[in-house]
């Protein structure tokens, strides 16, 4: 056995760990272990940045746009619903807080307690953890609908990490202009 194939709790080995709190990526994982340890490094993040505060504080601020943390993470719940569950494994009946009448329906959360928001951002990051488990390669492939398009499963992980990464910059921002809380990472606060 190499020395680099024992796991280790930190995320230095071939597994993925945890570091401050969050996902640690495998230092030296296969695609698929690094692809998904970066996915839920950046879940995890979601989740950090907006703890040990009030609703009221988290909720306090709102960008010209109107985005605010709590629409934030609502959004992301349903963007993960949308590719994974969706998309990826076809499953329909599944509802979304956006419409045709309300397309930025949700972005928008007002008055939802971030707990709450939390707690189902990660009930549906479990549910789509298990299609992305049920695939047998990262070479598996959705088509839409209309048969426009045909995305790889490797391209829905990347691209959620990517869409995941993007508001977790506006997250930063948000968290910053409510209360002053500033960092990368539990590890660097």
């Amino acid at each position: 056995m190499d020395d680099h194939s024992v796991p280790e709790p930190d995320g230095s080995g071939d597994t993925n760990g945890i570091r401050g709190g969050v996902t640690e990526p495998a230092h030296l994982g296969d695609e698929r272990t690094t692809l998904l340890g970066f996915l839920q490094r950046q879940r995890d993040l979601v989740a950090w940045k907006v703890s040990e505060a009030p609703d009221e504080t988290l909720a306090s601020i709102r960008a010209p746009s109107g985005l605010t943390l709590h629409g934030i993470v609502q959004h992301l719940t349903n963007v993960e619903r949308s590719w994974f569950r969706e998309f990826f494994a076809g499953e329909t009946g599944l509802t979304f807080d956006s419409s045709d009448e309300n397309p930025d329906g949700d972005f928008r959360a007002e008055g939802l307690p971030m707990n709450d928001l939390l707690a189902a951002y990660a009930a549906e990051t479990a549910r789509c953890d298990e299609v992305i488990a049920a695939a047998p390669t990262l070479d598996a492939t959705a088509t839409s609908s209309d048969g426009m398009y045909t995305f790889s499963l490797r391209w829905v992980i990347a691209h959620m990490i990517e869409e995941t990464g993007r508001h977790l910059g506006h997250m930063d921002l948000l968290r910053e202009q409510a209360d002053g809380a500033v960092g990368e990472d539990p590890a660097s606060t």
